[in-house]
């Protein structure tokens, strides 16, 4: 696949993920957090926190998308950019889920891991 192709799926991908978190926002707060931290308000937190994330995924997606007529020099530069991202998010991901009462979905860390591992993968690919 080209680094177009990689950021329309990338681009899709954010967006999706931030659809999927804006209408599974309580459903993802309750699977996350132990019960004696959604009591006094915690749900009603929770929630509204998966909210702006919704929107920051789809944000980032459209950017992504927008990124698709670049030069494949410079796409390339911008799927280096977000591999070494989601490292981060990745990083982050499983350092709640392993040090905090915090359970990260294991379908957010894989889908994480495939976005960085795709992202850096085209990024190095030698273009032809």
């Amino acid at each position: 696949m080209n680094s177009k192709n990689i950021l329309t799926l990338l681009g899709v991908l954010n967006i999706l993920q931030g659809i999927g978190f804006f209408i599974g926002a309580e459903t993802l707060t309750v699977q996350s957090f132990p019960a004696e931290l959604l009591e006094g308000g915690g749900l009603v937190v929770g929630t509204a926190m998966h909210w702006p994330l919704s929107v920051a995924c789809i944000v980032i997606g459209i950017v992504i998308l927008s990124t698709r007529g670049l030069e494949i020099k410079d796409a390339k530069k911008v799927l280096l950019s977000i591999g070494i991202a989601y490292l981060f998010f990745l990083i982050n991901g499983l350092l709640q889920h392993f040090t905090t009462p915090v359970n990260v979905p294991m379908p957010a860390i894989g889908l994480i891991t495939l976005i960085s591992i795709l992202a850096f993968y085209t990024a190095f690919k030698k273009t032809t």
